[in-house]
């Protein structure tokens, strides 16, 4: 392999690109399913909608909600765009294409400001709609995974960062599960009344 091309680009490892791949995909899915429930309102608005599953687990207060269409376009939209370029960019990985230093701080970003999202949609969920969206929650899962991983390749680009950076890629797995973590303390302790309804 060319030394300098080695030197530009950033090793994330095969393990951690399937995983990024099998995460995009799964926020690809949910993002899907969800643009087809918010089309399927529209043709038909009296219809039930599946994803109502209790006073929990349900995506009819946020479905057509502002915060759901925050670039007047559904956030799906969004959704399919993203998760279908970092499914393209993983799967290429796979087959041999090196990942850049440009292109890992770019998707790095990127992660950072779908976990932002994540944090703003959990927030508003336990505030605003009192219930949690089925597809909201996978595309959140999918998130975390991904920018456990992708968030430490960028940091491995800059010198100052890259020890830190690829401590944090050989141990994403603790993150993913943090930070699921943390999701979880949140609902628990801001949507008990919903909890309580189930019990």
């Amino acid at each position: 392999m060319d030394k300098a091309v080695a030197k530009d680009s950033i090793p994330v490892g095969f393990i951690n690109t399937v995983v990024v791949v099998l995460g995009a995909a799964m926020g690809l899915l949910a993002s899907l399913g969800l643009l087809e429930t918010e089309l399927n309102h529209l043709r038909n608005p009296d219809s039930a909608l599946g994803c109502d599953l209790n006073s929990l687990i349900s995506c009819g207060s946020s479905l057509m909600s502002a915060q759901a269409h925050l670039l007047t376009i559904p956030n799906s939209a969004l959704g399919i765009a993203a998760f279908g370029a970092l499914a393209t960019v993983g799967v290429l990985m796979l087959l041999g294409t090196r990942l850049s230093k440009p292109a890992a701080v770019l998707l790095g970003l990127g992660s950072v400001g779908g976990l932002t999202f994540v944090g703003f949609f959990l927030y508003q969920s336990a505030t605003s709609f009192f219930a949690l969206c089925p597809y909201c929650m996978v595309v959140w899962s999918a998130t975390i995974v991904v920018s456990a991983i992708l968030i430490p390749a960028a940091m491995t680009a800059f010198e100052g960062t890259r020890a830190t950076g690829k401590t944090m890629l050989r141990y994403s797995w603790a993150t993913i599960v943090c930070l699921h973590l943390v999701v979880f303390i949140v609902v628990l302790f801001t949507m008990t009344e919903q909890i309580g309804g189930l019990l």
